[in-house]
């Protein structure tokens, strides 16, 4: 299989299988199906990582382009939603077991989820504006049911709020791009052309920087809202709450990031035009509100899914604040900020998942002495925790340090108040988390299946294992994607 190929098939291969979900009338034939397509994405996705990290992109159909930043997405969305459906299979086979759902539905639920990530992977493969815009309102839509998935009152709200305030931010990303659409026909005329990321970013120092700079604040706006950055974040606590688990996990590990990667692509086209003057402090500041409002909504959170939630605001403000300082080590650290932070986030909900499946409720107080009751969920939100606190020896330590010392070096009274607010966030957090996790058991709950343990825990295990290693050692593979597009993003100031 050549790269060109691999495209292709990470393009369809989500969609037929998300088709074929519907035809499946046995549990057992659902896992092998949704098995298979992690193995076809796992391998696709390495083909075209290799090629892209030997230093070619990889292109079919002309529209399909991927690039060091898009190769570097596909893998996140490869790995992440791979350990998300593995979850999914395992989680919603004891829903499935335990009757609070049907066979329709539980094949419904696949069909949708593929939807959804196919939808993901489409928008950072396709090498042109519009249709990422498409790829994304797609996601959207699936997202939205799946939202409000389990159907109670809380989940329904959860997802007409979602859907609400999405659509309104997809629309004003809309605008954005066709301002950015408005610039680039001016000078590589009435074509597919003034809509291609690479032609944009041949031709951005030449675009019209006052047009770009109202584009940015559109797109900057519409997909911030779907990223979760405050204060445009008011619809994520209450669908990652109420969102079947499997679905949390891949919001906040790779929808969060998916809205983030339609902004850089813009700033970086606008940073050329105009300079970082104009996105720098506009990006900055929102990262650093999104940082305070996560830290102290964290320390009144009861819900410990809400609790993660609030979490992933303060996650994606970190980044943002990388991507605002720039220079090679506040762009490195964002990116590498992004990678580790959907695998932490990811494992702290597949084993908050099973907390809710042993003991049926989401309140924080009611669960205790996890590490003593079940030590592989105890350890694994122990793991996630330490690892989201921004503690050594995990990736997010190394990415949050570089983003200091990038900040630190240009803005030194801002990063200031950037410690301060990581301090606040690290202390909420493992003030509500390590309760869960020591102390005295109020009880072993409801056990789960075999089959659904096997499943569940195996993604926790490969996401804690993946983020354990990225501490420690930088891939080479990771190394060659992160060098180009660190010169890509961190050589504009």
């Amino acid at each position: 299989m050549t790269a060109g190929v691999a495209l292709a098939v990470l393009a369809l291969a989500p969609l037929l299988t998300g088709l074929l979900s519907l035809t499946m009338r046995t549990k057992h034939a659902m896992e092998w199906l949704q098995g298979t397509l992690v193995v076809v994405l796992l391998v696709a996705m390495a083909l075209v990582v290799r090629q892209v990290a030997s230093g070619h992109e990889a292109v079919v159909w002309h529209v399909l382009r991927v690039d060091a930043l898009g190769a570097f997405m596909t893998l996140m969305l490869a790995v992440v939603g791979g350990t998300g459906l593995i979850y999914a299979l395992g989680y919603m086979g004891e829903e499935l077991a335990r009757g609070h759902l049907g066979s329709l539905r539980y094949r419904l639920f696949f069909c949708l989820l593929n939807l959804y990530l196919g939808a993901m992977l489409l928008a950072v493969i396709i090498d042109n504006i519009a249709l990422m815009w498409i790829a994304i309102e797609g996601s959207t839509l699936a997202a939205a049911l799946l939202v409000g998935f389990e159907r109670t009152k809380a989940a329904l709200e959860a997802g007409w709020k979602y859907i609400i305030l999405s659509f309104i931010g997809i629309a004003l990303a809309l605008f954005g791009t066709v301002l950015v659409y408005y610039a680039a026909e001016r000078v590589l005329g009435v074509s597919m052309e003034a809509l291609s990321w690479s032609a944009l970013h041949r031709v951005a120092p030449t675009l019209d920087p006052t047009t770009l700079k109202l584009a940015f604040v559109f797109i900057l706006i519409g997909y911030g809202t779907k990223a979760g950055v405050a204060p445009m974040h008011t619809w994520l606590p209450d669908a990652h709450a109420e969102a079947p688990t499997p679905i949390s996990a891949m919001l906040s590990g790779l929808m969060l990031n998916i809205a983030l990667y339609a902004v850089l692509r813009l700033k970086n086209i606008v940073d050329q035009a105009a300079g970082a003057a104009f996105t720098a402090p506009i990006v900055i500041g929102l990262g650093l509100f999104s940082i305070a409002v996560a830290a102290v909504f964290m320390l009144i959170q009861r819900d410990y899914k809400r609790l993660f939630a609030y979490s992933s605001i303060e996650h994606v403000g970190i980044a943002l604040v990388g991507f605002g300082v720039g220079g090679p080590a506040g762009v490195f650290g964002g990116f590498f900020h992004m990678l580790n932070h959907a695998l932490a986030k990811s494992a702290a909900f597949y084993a908050a998942g099973l907390v809710l499946l042993r003991h049926g409720h989401k309140v924080t107080e009611r669960v205790t002495g996890l590490l003593r009751q079940d030590p592989a969920t105890g350890g694994g939100i122990l793991v996630a925790a330490i690892a989201l606190a921004g503690m050594p020896p995990f990736g997010l330590f190394i990415s949050e340090v570089l983003i200091v010392t990038a900040t630190y070096q240009r803005y030194p009274r801002i990063a200031i108040v950037f410690l301060g607010l990581l301090a606040l966030a690290f202390a909420t957090l493992l003030a509500q988390v390590l309760p869960m996790i020591l102390g005295e058991s109020l009880g072993n709950g409801r056990s789960v299946g075999g089959s659904t343990r096997c499943f569940t825990v195996l993604a926790l295990i490969v996401n804690i294992v993946a983020l354990s290693a990225l501490g420690l050692y930088m891939p080479g593979f990771l190394r060659e994607l992160l060098i180009p597009v660190v010169a890509l993003f961190g050589t504009v100031r």
